[in-house]
């Protein structure tokens, strides 16, 4: 029972040691001299430990290994979350620059519609898809708007009556 205390006590304090980050070889003043006193009990217990020493020595390296693909790694991912911002703020931008260009264009559409025949003007606008309708509907002068949703069909002026209702909310 006193020797598995020894060695209990001696692995203790080579992982307490270790665990502090002192490298193995400093463990090896801890092991009792070599010399022709020693037991085989101690040299059992010295190659125990060396062993045990041997390993921790291994898990180390495998540890440091590990960190190092770590730190490597989470470079990688930093660097692509740089490079997704970058993109996402491109994609704005190119959003943003997009919607400007199509109500320009809506705009530069209600003009020219305002400007035809009411009857006429309807008569397309009920073509379009009902989101340009609404827009071009917006541009446009009321009174003129007004005019060109009299000449369509009760439930088609309607319909693009409630869009462009709900579009100014």
């Amino acid at each position: 029972m006193n020797k598995f205390f020894i060695i209990f006590a001696l692995l203790a304090s080579i992982l307490l040691l270790t665990g502090q980050g002192l490298r193995a070889e400093t463990t090896s003043g801890l092991l009792p001299p070599e010399g022709p006193t020693s037991t085989v009990e101690e040299r059992r217990i010295r190659s125990s430990i060396q062993k045990e020493v041997a390993r921790l020595k291994q898990k180390e390296k495998m540890l440091e290994m590990k960190e190092m693909e770590l730190k490597s790694l989470s470079r990688e991912v930093d660097k692509k979350l740089t490079e997704m911002e970058k993109a996402r703020i491109a994609l704005t931008e190119l959003l943003q620059e997009k919607r400007r260009l199509e109500n320009e264009k809506a705009q530069a559409l209600s003009k020219i519609y305002e400007k035809m025949d009411p009857p006429k003007a309807a008569q397309l606008l009920i073509s379009l898809d009902k989101d340009l309708a609404v827009t071009i509907i917006e541009g446009m002068n009321s009174k003129k708007a007004g005019k060109v949703l009299n000449n369509m069909e009760p439930n088609v002026a309607a319909t693009l009556s409630k869009s462009y209702a709900s579009l100014e909310k």
